[in-house]
């Protein structure tokens, strides 16, 4: 069987497998609480890492200027053809230019940050985020929890029908490497084509983000579950995370 390279072949189908996400509701809670901790009541420039096919875009105000970065091209392919507008780069978290730029907000949701494979890859990705980050930027996140992961994935193998193709995805986690390893395999009706594609994600403790933020020149505001509201809960599936850079308090003494 065809192994692919992740989101390449599972691009196609994406949208429709994430169909039930509530885009409606991330937006509006990244936007209020950024209006919370900003002088400013919206962004004007916001930097999405791992935007994929920018799903997310289209429930901000046409007024953000977008710039999103994304490691597989055929995500970005996808983001192109929509009716939405920004500067698409190719390329994963650790290695990606833009220069001098900065942003009012830098986002990185559904996960992405998971991808990364150790403590070392999340410090440089945080030091990159600073380095982007305007004077009083915020930088929002979600992670995975150790719950989701153990409760929703462990064991368990998902079959889904998105148009042509069946879907198979098996899911075990890795107790001495804290990683989630999903296969998923796609079958297609017509051709009969069989391809699968390996994901793996990397389970980072709150002490550790905690610890990298503080290393990395960032604080942290608050911290809260699944894109509702700032308080933690034990049976949170992802942990959302506010900061911005420590200069500000400095500058603010």
């Amino acid at each position: 069987m065809l192994k692919k390279k992740p989101y390449s072949g599972f691009s196609t189908v994406y949208d429709a497998v994430m169909k039930d996400v509530q885009y409606d509701r991330w937006a509006e809670f990244i936007l209020s609480s950024f209006a919370h901790h900003s002088e400013k009541y919206l962004p004007k420039t916001v930097l999405d890492l791992g935007c994929g096919t920018c799903k997310l875009w289209e429930k901000f105000p046409s007024s953000v200027r977008f710039t999103g970065v994304d490691s597989s091209s055929e995500m970005l392919e996808i983001a192109r053809k929509k009716a939405i507008t920004g500067e698409f780069v190719l390329s994963d978290l650790l290695n990606f230019e833009l220069e001098n730029k900065t942003f009012d907000l830098i986002l990185s949701t559904h996960d992405t940050l998971n991808y990364l494979k150790n403590d070392s890859e999340l410090k440089s990705a945080f030091l990159r985020v600073r380095r982007h980050l305007a004077p009083d930027g915020l930088f929002f996140f979600d992670l995975s929890s150790l719950y989701n992961f153990k409760t929703h994935f462990d064991g368990q193998t998902f079959h889904e029908r998105v148009g042509d193709y069946k879907i198979r995805w098996k899911n075990r986690f890795l107790e001495e490497s804290n990683r989630l390893e999903s296969t998923l395999t796609f079958s297609h009706k017509q051709s009969k084509e069989e391809f699968s594609e390996v994901h793996e994600h990397t389970y980072f403790s709150m002490d550790t983000v905690h610890l990298l933020l503080k290393q990395c020149g960032l604080e942290l505001l608050e911290e809260g579950s699944d894109y509702r509201d700032w308080i933690l809960e034990d049976d949170a599936a992802l942990i959302n995370y506010i900061c911005r850079s420590t200069e500000i308090n400095l500058r603010n003494r």
